[in-house]
């Protein structure tokens, strides 16, 4: 494509090798596999995170229980298992550019100027600098770290959304997974003068774009498991396995009433036993209210008998 793009002198003719990052999707689970990682992969920080900046960039140089290690700067810091949301893990690759090349964005940022850089956006280039900055035709400029993007000639039908252009070119890949009625209709309605398809079967699309998009329900499946047996093997035995599946519902069913019967029951037993330590612990203080009157009453007679015995020495006479 880029070189009957030169030959119309539609981009330049002279290439730029640039160094981009280009994104692995990889789950988090995924992320504290050490396995997972290539050799050259490249953590990319989409929001600041213990010590990186935004957008800042490291190496991986171990895996612990709870932490990737990271390099940057000739550091290494432990990033937390629970950041793990906030990097993108990359592998480099080479891609030549050139005036007038089209890239699309893959991430969000600031231009050198301060202006945003939308993840999905379609750009032109204007001018590679020699320090790796690129500048665009609208006037920004991409700084020299931002290196997440890739070729802006052909994108998916779901980049494409809110985006209108004269001519659409779609390819359709004739994967039952990949076409629906919904990415059909976002497809055929990005163009304003026309559409041309690209299908090696015709027939397959048709089925596909009939198909609404929509999840579909596991009561749905498990119905049109059903009804494909009875169409395969005979009714009888696709009733056995209907009744069978029905069994291990209704079993799983009692299963649970039988927990939360007994989750129950635990709870009144530990509510009753409460209740029980709350009465004793009432009757023990009762009885220690007595001790201490009991106590106070002997005082007090032993100050009383005290005092009679002092009066009697004195020979008062006084008694009590």
């Amino acid at each position: 494509m880029r070189e009957g793009l030169k030959a119309q002198k539609l981009i330049g003719e002279n290439d730029t090798a640039v160094t981009t990052l280009e994104r692995i999707d990889l789950t988090d689970a995924q992320k504290r596999d050490k396995r997972f990682y290539d050799a050259d992969a490249v953590l990319v920080f989409n929001r600041p995170v213990v010590g990186f900046k935004q957008n800042s960039f490291g190496k991986l140089r171990g895996v612990t229980e709870k932490h990737l290690l990271v390099e940057s700067d000739n550091c290494i810091r432990p990033v937390p298992f629970k950041h793990l949301d906030k990097i993108t893990v990359c592998q480099t690759k080479e891609l030549l550019l050139s005036t007038g090349d089209r890239l699309q964005l893959k991430a969000n940022d600031k231009s050198q100027d301060g202006r945003k850089l939308a993840n999905g956006e379609l750009v032109t280039v204007k001018e590679i600098h020699a320090d790796g900055r690129i500048a665009l035709d609208d006037g920004r400029v991409l700084p020299k770290h931002y290196r997440q993007f890739v070729r802006g000639y052909a994108v998916t039908s779901y980049a494409a959304q809110g985006k209108t252009v004269d001519y659409v070119l779609f390819s359709d890949s004739a994967v039952k997974a990949a076409t629906n009625q919904n990415q059909w209709y976002v497809t055929i309605s990005r163009g304003r003068k026309g559409v041309k398809i690209f299908t090696a079967d015709k027939i397959q699309l048709r089925e596909n774009v009939s198909r609404s998009g929509e999840r579909t329900l596991a009561l749905d499946m498990a119905q049109n498991y059903f009804h494909k047996l009875a169409a395969a093997w005979g009714n009888d035995v696709a009733r056995f396995i209907e009744r069978e599946h029905s069994w291990r519902i209704e079993t799983e069913r009692q299963t649970e009433e039988k927990q939360r019967e007994r989750e129950a029951r635990e709870l009144q037993q530990l509510k009753t036993i409460k209740e029980s330590l709350h009465q004793k612990q009432g009757e023990q203080q009762t009885e220690t209210d007595a001790q201490k009157i009991l106590r106070r009453s002997k005082i007090i007679r032993r100050g009383h008998d005290f005092a009679r015995r002092q009066n009697i020495q004195r020979g008062r006479g006084i008694g009590i």
